[in-house]
């Protein structure tokens, strides 16, 4: 018996082993770009593994927050993160409860045009002079409408709701509620899941959004936080081509690099805990029937 219990343990003792490799390469260099936020010039130009600075800086951090250029990023980040997921939301929510009754009149062919736009789009010149003729260029609204409503947000929300009991909509209907009242006090609270997971989605993609910015929206007022730091990558990779890095007193284009990023990505890393729990659910039950 005992030597039956020793050959189990093993395989479990790969795994973990293997576990924790995996782990250190995904968290590691997260990891690294947070203890270079916080290094000194010294630490920062050093070779090799960096795990803990020996000394606490923060003159990356003072240079990032030095000028307003982090502050208007946050701002029109924030802006479009939250107005966007909204609207999302909203217009996401809205075709898919009613695309969820197949009974609807030319359900097929809607259907069938949503779906094509997951295939098909029309090009970034084309989307340029629509987006022109539509007067949205260099507006925020220009980082919010284009992307509004996505194929497969609306596929994995309808799927969703169309496996919520129709005889709950019927005793609403019974009750007396209409259209609007069954939608958003009974489908409504019963689809805190799928919601979560296609708000997550937005807020994420929202978040990390750039090229739009750079493309459409590109004054210096409309700025989005991935345009900062990819500024900011661009301009220390030219101080170190030119040599002017070492000229830094305190911190290198690394070490500002660095903390640009760990600004950047410390709201989605807060935030996404608290809706986990969440995401496998909403993801799941959403994909299972089509």
């Amino acid at each position: 018996m005992v030597k039956v219990r020793k050959k189990k343990k093993k395989p479990q003792i790969v795994t973990y082993i293997i576990l924790l490799f995996l782990t250190f390469i995904f968290v590691y260099p997260f990891w690294q770009t947070v203890v270079l936020s916080f290094s000194d010039k010294v630490y920062a130009n050093a070779p090799g593994f960096k795990f803990w600075p020996p000394e606490i800086s923060l003159e990356a951090y003072k240079k990032v927050f030095s000028t307003n250029t982090i502050f208007i990023g946050y701002a029109n980040t924030i802006f479009r993160t939250a107005v966007g997921t909204l609207i999302t939301l909203l217009i996401t929510f809205c075709a898919a409860y009613t695309m969820s009754h197949r009974e609807l009149p030319g359900w097929s062919p809607i259907n069938f045009i949503i779906i094509f736009t997951m295939f098909f789009g029309g090009g970034l010149i084309p989307t340029y002079l629509n987006l022109k003729s539509l007067h949205l260029l260099n507006t925020r609204w220009v980082l919010i409408l284009p992307g509004a409503a996505g194929a497969w947000n609306f596929i994995i929300m309808r799927n969703f709701l169309s496996g919520i009991s129709r005889e709950m909509e019927d005793a609403a209907k019974i009750d007396g509620a209409g259209v609007i009242q069954t939608m958003t006090h009974v489908i409504l609270p019963l689809s805190k899941s799928v919601i979560a997971v296609i708000g997550l989605w937005s807020v994420v993609s929202h978040w990390n959004a750039w090229f739009d910015s750079m493309a459409y929206a590109n004054k210096n007022n409309l700025i989005v936080l991935q345009m900062v730091v990819r500024r900011l990558i661009d301009q220390g990779e030219n101080l170190a081509a030119s040599g002017d890095a070492m000229t830094m007193a305190s911190a290198t284009p690394t070490t500002v690099r660095a903390a640009t990023v760990v600004i950047a990505t410390a709201p989605i890393l807060m935030g996404y805990p608290f809706i986990q729990k969440y995401l496998v659910k909403g993801t799941m039950v959403g994909a299972v029937k089509g």
